[in-house]
């Protein structure tokens, strides 16, 4: 289960963060609501992104989980601040 928490970690926050978005443009549209989530979403990825680079790195599968876990966890970070663009510029 760990395996899978590491692997699939940032796609889970990415996930989070886009239904999260939905959720506050169908309740109450405020760019403070989308600005907090986003930012709690970007601060989750950085934790994960610290808690991977203290991963094992001795053994082949330790060192390919590590590589996977990092990609999906740049590729959050990526898509949560893209995703959030828009509703933070609109006016």
């Amino acid at each position: 289960m760990r395996t899978w928490l590491i692997l699939l970690g940032g796609m889970l926050v990415w996930a989070l963060h886009f239904f999260g978005l939905y959720a506050i443009a169908e309740i109450a549209p405020h760019r403070a609501a989308v600005a907090a989530l986003t930012l709690v979403c970007l601060g989750a990825d950085v934790w994960f992104l610290r808690i991977i680079s203290r991963l094992r790195r001795d053994d082949p599968f330790a060192a390919w989980r590590r590589s996977v876990a990092g990609a999906g966890a740049g590729l959050s970070l990526l898509a949560v601040a893209w995703q959030a663009l828009p509703a933070l510029m609109a006016g």
